[in-house]
């Protein structure tokens, strides 16, 4: 392939540089299916486009590949290519060929993220970059390279479904733990440099790097949990967004970091026992008000679907009464027909008779239907107006249980500023009488200035509490 590619390199240098535009890009459609399928593929809606072959077509930029959204395998090989770009919406690319360019950095994959097959030979690339969001490939060809770093092969091993890899021809390959590095971090491996893996290499490998290899794994452990928790706290997060109290649960650590005056309070051991009560009584509150809180958005919750069930359940009864009123009637119209047909037996009274019943029945099922609609408007505003006093009634609910969080959350507050101004004043009155306090430097000289000492004091955890408010 390689010096096929090389002559066909040097047949279209000698052209005029391609802009891709729409006749190149239907002369490009490849369409499986026969001959009659491959003439009809000029005519076939972009969108529909399955595969492009833009090989050997002297095209220098990628572009103009807008409207291609169904697009799964596309080929750019062979041409002059010196920048991966404008291939973010094609998100259904599962394959790609961009071979024999000058491209020498990789960029520009991020969004395509259900690519399986990768092609980058023949190129000017120095690092493996830019490919990290590729989960599901498979196979990833980038031989004739300029990438010379063992190192960067490890990161391969991030591709949990690799097994064909071929790296030929770069200056890397001359490393000796060139293939001991592929074989013993790429667990899923089967080809390396169009060759069959060898079950012995790999054991021999991953003995070669078995404290790396167990190193990796309790890294890769370690992360996970890490992961994990941070998917939960953001479940959690999300969850109390939800159910209206944002933020709450780390109300009192947020009044703490917010609060500037509180650094010079903590030179004075006498106002932890007070800081201490406080933090006991706003977890003990907050555990309260998270069960009922959580409680009532699941009762809303139920509302919802609830109400979800009987709306679209008393459409669909009488969507279906409807039908069979409708059926019931096309079948007496076709019955009647038959008999207006018959060549003998109907005379003209019984004629005008059919005639007379089906109109009746006619303007009966309108009747019906008319009614059945009237019906329908009834059901749904009777289901509205129970909806909404239920609703309403946990929303109120769920108002009150803010508002008495946080009447409780400032009488909390109140009872924790008047421990500490008691212990303030006392302070203040056995330095002023020269008492022995044992007090640090730095705890002396905040207490010698007594406005600013108490002023630390009254604003220290100020916490103005917001509005209740529900959704």
């Amino acid at each position: 392939r390689s010096r096929e590619g090389m002559a066909n390199r040097k047949a279209i240098e000698v052209t005029e540089p391609e802009v891709i535009d729409i006749p190149l890009l239907e002369e490009c459609i490849i369409v499986t299916g026969g001959e009659k399928m491959a003439q009809e593929s000029k005519f076939l809606p972009f969108k529909q486009v399955g595969w492009l072959k833009l090989s050997f077509k002297n095209i220098v930029r990628i572009e103009n590949l807008v409207g291609f959204t169904g697009l799964e395998k596309l080929q750019l090989d062979n041409n002059h290519i010196r920048r991966i770009e404008n291939l973010d919406h094609l998100t259904n690319l599962t394959w790609l060929d961009l071979s024999f360019n000058q491209i020498s950095e990789i960029q520009g994959l991020d969004q395509l993220t259900k690519l399986t097959d990768l092609c980058l030979t023949h190129n000017q690339i120095k690092k493996l970059e830019g490919i990290s969001t590729l989960q599901d490939l498979e196979i990833f060809s980038c031989a004739n390279n300029e990438i010379s770093l063992t190192e960067e092969l490890q990161t391969l091993r991030i591709f949990p479904k690799l097994r064909v890899v071929n790296f030929q021809n770069n200056p890397v390959c001359k490393d000796p733990e060139y293939q001991p590095v592929l074989l013993a971090f790429l667990k899923h491996l089967k080809y390396l440099d169009f060759r069959l893996v060898d079950d012995d290499k790999v054991a021999s490998a991953k003995e070669q790097y078995f404290s790396d290899l167990q190193q990796l794994m309790i890294d890769d452990a370690q992360e996970a949990q890490v992961k994990k928790r941070e998917q939960e706290i953001a479940a959690t997060n999300k969850l109390y967004q939800q159910a209206n109290m944002p933020g709450v649960e780390m109300l009192f650590k947020t009044m703490q970091a917010e609060d500037m005056e509180g650094e010079k309070l903590k030179l004075f051991p006498e106002f932890q026992d007070p800081l201490d009560d406080f933090a006991d009584d706003f977890k003990d509150a907050w555990e309260s008000f998270k069960v009922n809180m959580l409680d009532l958005y699941h009762k809303k919750q139920d509302e919802k679907n609830k109400f979800g069930r009987n709306y679209y359940g008393a459409i669909e009864a009488v969507d279906q009464k409807s039908k069979k009123m409708i059926s019931d009637h096309k079948l007496l119209k076709k019955r009647t027909k038959q008999k207006l047909e018959q060549t003998c037996g109907v005379s003209p009274d019984e004629r005008k008779e059919l005639l007379a019943e089906l109109r009746g029945r006619t303007d009966e099922l309108k009747q019906h239907l008319l009614e059945l609609e009237m019906f329908q408007v009834e059901q749904y505003e009777d289901l509205i107006m129970q909806f909404e006093d239920k609703f309403g009634s946990i929303r109120s609910k769920t108002l009150d249980e803010a508002r008495v969080f946080f009447e409780k959350m400032r009488d909390m507050q109140n009872v924790y500023f008047e421990k500490i101004q008691e212990r303030a004043r006392d302070l203040l009155t056995k330095y002023a009488a020269g008492e022995v306090l044992n007090l640090a430097d730095e705890a002396q000289q905040v207490l010698a200035d007594k406005d600013a000492f108490m002023t630390g004091v009254v604003t220290c955890l100020l916490y103005t509490s917001p509005s209740p408010r529900d959704s």
